[in-house]
Parts: structure tokens; C-alpha cells; sequence
């Protein structure tokens, strides 16, 4: 059993801080002709783009929640109900026995562009205080060059990668280098490269009150050996970058192990602190197992590409590159996802 929050969308992590310096509209218009012949789930968009005055690039999209089941087919393939409770996002048909060439054949999605981005999203199910479920409202996906490499040198993820964010059973508190929770009405007094990114998220989940939105991102390591779509732990083949200095992004550097950058994935979630949900501190993860560490301890995330390769080619070129601003569902070429979200 589970209870809707009545909202219809929350904005938090829609909108940054980030103060965009030029737009444009229509600019890198791709080698296809705008208006003609359009792939089904894009749309025409006047919508103006343009850089972030923090050198880097983002796109974001929605994908809602599309089913809950105990599977994992990267930790447990074939093997069904062999885990905590996750729930998925994106690609509907994703079970103990998805693999990654399976994904492609899925005739509708539940993410923004439909069958143009076929990729699977899931993290633990997340329980209130009376053991109800409560759901993940309209979350976001970034897909960003990040703040430490330079937006230049983003590549285009590889067909079928995958990998997992994250540890289910950590022993002491994650970092937050990939794990970050915070209360939406904190007031940081120290932002990272951007006032939109505090410097004061959490491993675990806050004591928020009545009213307030916890906020918790997963983010996923966007180095790539160049040679592995997967690894015996879904994580080996992948690593973080080295970190810039603020203010100036993009002075890291991709460790010559796995020298190959793609977009910083993440996922971000905000959810109301009702009376339905009771405290956020008595809130679980499904894999919340260590009595001894705060909930929200086991906070991961897995990934399964399944983007149509000319869209995310074309976000990569058209909005992480250039250091655009494509805010959700526009592909910086006067065209956008169509949205699942209803207007």
C-alpha cells in the first residue's frame, strides 16, 4: 500500500541558481531537418537555452515510477525476488531477466520522449514511519558535465552501459561524493561552484519537519575505462573524477585507469514530510539493514542505458559541450522531449 502526497510537482531541483549569461534559441541545429520528419517523441521547442556562468552543462528529464518489485537484474540476474524492494523508473519491462540488448525492445516508457529513452532507473523503495510506501513524485534525472572536468571533453555514453551508485550494505556512512540528502529549507552558508549546490547535504536522511522536502541525489561515477560495458560489481569499470577547485570548474581530470568522461548522471528526488509519512527520521530504505546506522545509510542507484544514441549524442553535443543550460527535455537544437508530465 501507498499514499500520494497532494502535489503536483515540486521545483527545487528544476530550477538552479545558476544565472544563465546568453540564450540562444535554435542554435546547433543537427544535421536533420527541425520541423520534418521528427522522431516520435520529440516535439518543436521556441524555449531559449543558454550558458551557465559556471562553465558547465545540464540537461535534465523526468521519468516516473513505472513498477516495485524485488528484482535486480544486475546484482541478481535471473534470478526474481532475490532482494529488497526497488522501485524502477523508465523502462516498464525491466525484471530479474533484463538485459542490457533487452531494453531496446520496449514499446513505451514511462520518461519524458517515450521510446527515445529506454534506459532503466531504480533505487530501494523508501517507507514512512507506519511502513507504507511513500512514492518518488516527479523525479529528475540530470545528465550534466559536472563541475570538475572540463564540458569539452564529454563524450557520448556507450550503448548498453551500465553501473551501480552506491553501496547497499556499507558498514559506516557513505560519502557524499555520492550520496547527498539535505532539508530543503536549510540555508547554507557555503555553496559548492553554484548557489544552487550547497555545501551542507548529509550521508543519511535529515530531521526535516513537518511541511519541508528531503532532498536526496545519487550520483553516479562519469569516468569509464573505455572498455567494459559492465563489471563483476557494476562499479570497477566506472570511477569519480578528481575534484576541481571552486570557483573555476572543469580542473579535474578523469584518472588515467578510466580516462574516458560521459555526462554526470544523477538522480533527485524531493519528498514532502507529511502526517501520512510521520518524521523523516523514522523513514527506511528497503535496504536500510545496519540497526546501527541512521536511515537512508544504503542510499545506491542502478542505471541500464537505454538512450536512442542520436538523442544523447545530440545532448552531449548540443547542451553539455558548449556549457548550456537545456533545462528539462530541451536538446538545444529547437527541439525537446515530449513530456510525460501532464501540463
Amino acid at each position: 500500500m501507498i499514499f500520494l502526497p497532494k502535489i503536483k510537482s515540486w521545483m527545487l531541483l528544476v530550477t538552479s541558481a545558476t544565472t544563465l549569461i546568453s540564450c540562444q534559441s535554435g542554435a546547433n541545429i543537427g544535421t536533420s531537418d527541425v520541423g520534418r520528419n521528427l522522431k516520435p517523441g520529440l516535439q518543436l521547442s521556441s524555449e531559449d537555452y543558454g550558458e551557465r556562468e559556471d562553465g558547465s552543462g545540464a540537461f535534465r528529464t523526468h521519468c516516473l515510477e513505472s513498477h516495485q518489485s524485488n528484482d535486480d537484474p544486475l546484482v541478481y540476474p535471473d534470478q526474481p525476488n532475490a532482494t529488497h524492494s526497488h522501485v524502477f523508473f523508465g523502462n516498464p519491462s525491466v525484471d530479474a531477466f533484463t538485459k542490457a540488448k533487452s531494453l531496446r525492445q520496449a514499446t513505451k516508457t514511462t520518461c519524458d520522449g517515450n521510446t527515445l529513452n529506454r534506459s532503466a532507473y531504480w533505487v530501494p523503495a523508501l517507507y514512512g514511519a507506519d511502513g507504507r510506501r511513500i512514492p518518488y513524485i516527479e523525479p529528475l534525472f540530470y545528465y550534466k558535465t559536472g563541475y570538475h572536468l572540463p564540458a569539452s571533453s564529454i563524450q557520448t555514453p556507450p550503448e548498453d552501459l551500465r553501473m551501480i551508485a552506491g553501496q547497499a550494505m556499507p558498514n559506516v556512512l557513505q560519502s557524499t561524493q555520492a550520496v547527498k540528502f539535505r532539508c530543503a529549507s536549510w540555508t547554507s552558508n557555503q555553496s559548492w561552484f553554484d548557489d544552487g549546490d550547497p555545501l551542507d547535504h548529509i550521508a543519511h536522511i535529515p530531521d526535516c519537519k513537518k511541511g519541508d522536502l528531503v532532498e536526496m541525489r545519487i550520483v553516479f561515477p562519469q569516468c569509464w575505462d573505455g572498455k567494459n560495458l559492465d563489471s563483476d560489481d557494476h562499479q570497477s569499470h566506472m570511477a569519480y573524477p578528481s575534484e576541481a577547485t571552486p570557483p573555476m570548474t572543469g580542473t579535474g581530470a578523469c584518472p588515467a585507469s578510466h580516462p574516458i568522461a560521459i555526462p554526470e548522471i544523477s538522480y533527485n528526488f524531493a519528498i514532502y514530510v507529511t502526517d501520512e509519512t510521520g518524521p523523516s527520521t523514522a523513514w527506511r530504505l528497503s535496504s536500510d539493514m545496519n540497526a546501527k546506522l541512521p536511515a537512508g545509510h544504503s542510499a545506491h542507484a542502478d542505471w541500464m542505458n537505454g538512450w536512442d544514441n542520436d538523442i544523447m549524442r545530440a545532448i552531449v553535443e548540443n547542451c553539455l559541450n558548449p556549457a548550456f543550460e537545456c533545462s528539462v527535455g530541451l536538446l538545444g537544437d529547437g527541439t525537446r522531449l515530449v513530456s510525460v508530465i501532464e501540463e
